[in-house]
């Protein structure tokens, strides 16, 4: 198969070549076209060429799918997908490699009642809390793992499994408290304040997206499309500073002190903070891709130039081929650049 697909590819290019080599001899100095007899034999010779390459084309495409879901044009080129899935593979790894995640200055509250069991009054409300969490300076960096791509249509579809290989945080929590009912009188108000820091939690996440693929003046294009793409960053506090937190509320003794222990502060600033934090990631953090095809814009006759005009005409993925084509005109205007000595086609 890949020797049919090189034969076919080299054919595809060269069939609208030799088209333009009959055309260089009609625009050949007068000097080098006055023998008929010499024209006419070099016309037969490239006619058989033609014909020859041809019939390996036809021959190839009865005995390979590799042409199929090619667009129409008159210049085909084809990147087997091993080639593409390479190149993309090492930028889609690049885009997420040791990226640092910074979660912007956020704060969050948690405020409400608490109710204990008092003797024999039963349940009564003993307090009311409120809980300030300032959080800075928290970040975690990706690692990513090799992607998987799915090829069809005028896309490519990509899945990159990322990991969020931990990071670290700090949170400044503000603890208020205010007895009610039977402690009010004799506990009243109290307020705790505490740096706390943190581990930013390993976890996996999955990034979908998708390169959707254009011709762009003769080249491959592919454009990164990652709609909503965030990530959820959750924070372990540390156990010390959390009992530093717990130390302060817990001065007072007796009965506010049991009220107080009721408030669970402790709980709370783990339900507050274990939901975790998104960070998204915008849509310009992924730069497009650029796949290795150009076209020159005229080709050498003598000592003159003919001007094409190369216009890409269509884009197709099939599981084996990226496939791009382009529709070659030669112009009307012949330029003569000094020592210009451009190819028709490079790779």
């Amino acid at each position: 198969m890949k020797r049919a697909l090189s034969v076919a590819l080299a054919v595809i290019v060269g069939v609208p070549v030799i088209a333009i080599c009959l055309l260089a001899i009609r625009y050949r100095p007068k000097a080098e076209r006055e023998n008929p007899a010499t024209v006419e034999r070099e016309i037969t010779q490239l006619t058989a060429s033609r014909d020859s390459l041809r019939k390996i084309v036809y021959d190839a495409a009865l005995t390979s799918d590799v042409l199929d879901g090619r667009p129409i044009g008159d210049i085909a080129i084809g990147l087997p997908t091993p080639f593409v899935d390479t190149i993309v593979r090492s930028v889609v790894l690049g885009w997420f490699h040791e990226v640092e995640l910074r979660l912007p200055q956020m704060r969050v509250r948690k405020s409400g009642e608490v109710r204990a069991r008092v003797g024999i009054l039963g349940r009564r409300k003993v307090g009311v809390y409120a809980l300030d969490i300032t959080l800075n300076g928290v970040r975690g960096t990706l690692q990513p793992d090799p992607p998987t791509l799915k090829f069809g249509g005028d896309e490519i579809g990509i899945s990159v499994p990322v990991r969020v290989a931990g990071g670290t945080g700090v949170a400044h929590i503000k603890a208020d408290w205010t007895s009610t009912g039977i402690t009010g009188p004799v506990c009243g108000e109290m307020s705790a304040e505490r740096d706390i820091t943190g581990q930013v939690r390993a976890r996996q996440y999955t990034a979908i997206g998708k390169l959707k693929l254009s011709g762009d003046k003769g080249a491959l294009l592919a454009d990164p499309d990652f709609p909503a793409l965030a990530i959820r960053l959750f924070i372990n506090p540390s156990p010390k500073s959390i009992d530093a937190l717990d130390s302060v509320l817990a001065t007072r003794g007796g009965l506010c002190g049991y009220a107080i222990g009721k408030s669970r502060a402790r709980d709370r600033i783990h339900a507050l903070v274990g939901r975790g934090f998104l960070v998204k990631i915008p849509q310009r953090f992924f730069r497009p891709i650029h796949l290795p095809i150009s076209f020159e814009t005229s080709v050498p006759v003598a000592q003159t130039a003919l001007p094409l005009q190369v216009t890409p005409s269509g884009i197709a993925v099939t599981a084996s081929t990226v496939w791009l084509t382009a529709n070659v005109l030669l112009r009307n205007r012949v330029v003569t650049p000094p020592g210009a000595n451009p190819a028709i086609i490079r790779r």
